[in-house]
């Protein structure tokens, strides 16, 4: 007798990995861009997120970028790849909205 696949794993899945490098245009300096992240990441507001128990980190003037964990930890290093992935959109975009961080202006690369 032949045993049928069990449904759920009938199919190979594919863990998504997240990208540490720019998407599309690589950075011009990505060491400044990296002194830009760790800047930001000094600035961060930390709040504690009640109906849960997670932890969400944010820096001001950077619209869209966040940070989520259920430790300061995990929320920091969920906010250090959110603002990576930000600020590599906005410069493959050639966006000039990127606020300064740490005296560090990217709007010029």
């Amino acid at each position: 007798m032949t045993q049928k696949p069990d449904p759920v794993h009938a199919f190979p899945t594919r863990t998504p990995t997240l990208s540490t490098s720019v998407p599309t245009t690589p950075v011009a300096d990505e060491k400044l861009v990296r002194q830009w992240i760790a800047a930001a990441i000094s600035c961060a507001v930390i709040r504690d997120i009640q109906d849960d128990g997670g932890i969400e980190a944010t820096v001001e003037g950077v619209q869209g970028a966040l940070g989520y964990g259920y430790s300061h930890e995990e929320a920091m290093q969920s906010l250090e790849s959110a603002l990576f992935d930000w600020v590599s959109i906005k410069l493959s975009k050639s966006d000039k909205d990127i606020p300064p961080m740490g005296g560090i202006e990217l709007n010029q690369l």
